[in-house]
């Protein structure tokens, strides 16, 4: 069974990175077929009913969809292909497209779709049994049947002004369910973000079920976070204040780390230099985090994502561009 994941472009390697760390995480074996801007597919060693639990978690993909058949953008192409790659489910269908082609004209690919896969069928646009996607670009067309399509509202409803108590620092809810995503955790361990702040990865991490600790060296920090995990009603979290030096008295080993460190200002870091404080960070994080699990650290300068490598190994790196004279760098680390 091969699936096609649609890659919403909005950023060049968290998209795919996202999805490879959530395979891992819910244990699905695969063969990578393709990878490019557009789109990843890959091919399930067996079939597997977890896709649609992924699809809870991911962030940065438009759609989920088993594929069908992928080939040049001609007609001709496109004709001999969906005669040859038919639909074996039956009821009603709908034929749905994305063109980021600025050559191409959709309208005749999805007339010709249309007229093989809805010949017999009833077309009902609004919830068919059956949902064809194609996928256009210049080069290529991608034609799949609709697994699931991923809710990214639900992130913007989430955002920092929506919240009980905020912080206009905080990341953005999408970015915050991406590093979360990128541990590789699964449902129900324990997640450490021991620079919490207002508890945006928490908040991100307890909506697909993760037990989560928070900790700040802040109580008004900690207090708020409270409150906005109760407001979202996460139910599994313990919250304490604390120095990053002192995390290892308040918790045990922890399955994944997730933070998102001070910039440097001194009202973040009260007064310590940047430096000390992200050592003593990935020093801290080494004590608490389980052997071969992962941290994603989000850092204020790119020279500094080797600090960590002192302690655990670095496995990638993403830069993000916040706004314009802001760009922060993860780094996934395993221990």
């Amino acid at each position: 069974m091969k699936l096609i994941f649609e890659l919403s472009k909005e950023h060049k390697t968290l998209p795919t990175s996202e999805i490879f760390a959530c395979l891992k995480a819910e244990g699905i074996n695969y063969n990578l077929v393709e990878i490019n801007e557009d789109a990843l597919i890959v091919d399930l060693v067996r079939k597997n009913d977890k896709i649609k639990e992924i699809s809870k978690r991911l962030s940065y993909t438009f759609n989920i969809d088993e594929l069908l058949f992928s080939c040049l953008p001609s007609i001709n192409e496109i004709k001999k292909h969906a005669l040859k790659y038919n639909i074996k489910k039956n009821g009603s269908i709908a034929i749905r497209y994305r063109n980021r082609s600025d050559i191409i004209n959709s309208q005749e690919i999805v007339q010709t779709l249309g007229k093989i896969y809805s010949k017999n069928r009833k077309v009902i646009l609004n919830k068919p049994k059956i949902e064809v996607r194609a996928l256009i670009t210049n080069s290529k067309l991608y034609v799949g049947q609709k697994i699931s399509e991923l809710d990214r509202q639900q992130f913007e409803n989430r955002k920092v002004q929506y919240r009980p108590y905020f912080s206009p620092i905080s990341l953005h809810p999408k970015l915050a369910r991406t590093l979360v995503n990128l541990s590789a955790i699964k449902k129900n361990e324990f997640l450490l973000d021991p620079f919490c702040g207002t508890g945006g990865i928490l908040i991100e991490a307890g909506m697909i079920g993760i037990s989560v600790v928070g900790s700040d060296i802040e109580n008004k920090m900690v207090k708020g976070c409270k409150e906005n995990l109760d407001h979202y009603k996460i139910k599994n979290y313990q919250l304490f204040s604390s120095d990053i030096g002192s995390i290892n008295t308040h918790v045990s080993k922890v399955d994944a780390v997730v933070t998102d460190l001070p910039y440097g200002k001194s009202t973040t870091t009260k007064g310590e230099d940047i430096k000390k404080l992200y050592e003593r960070t990935f020093k801290s994080i080494f004590c608490v985090l389980k052997e071969g699990r992962r941290a994603v650290i989000g850092l204020s300068d790119k020279k500094m994502l080797s600090m960590g490598e002192k302690y655990i190994s670095l496995l990638e790196k993403h830069d993000f561009r916040v706004h314009g004279s802001l760009t922060r760098y993860f780094g996934v680390y395993k221990k």
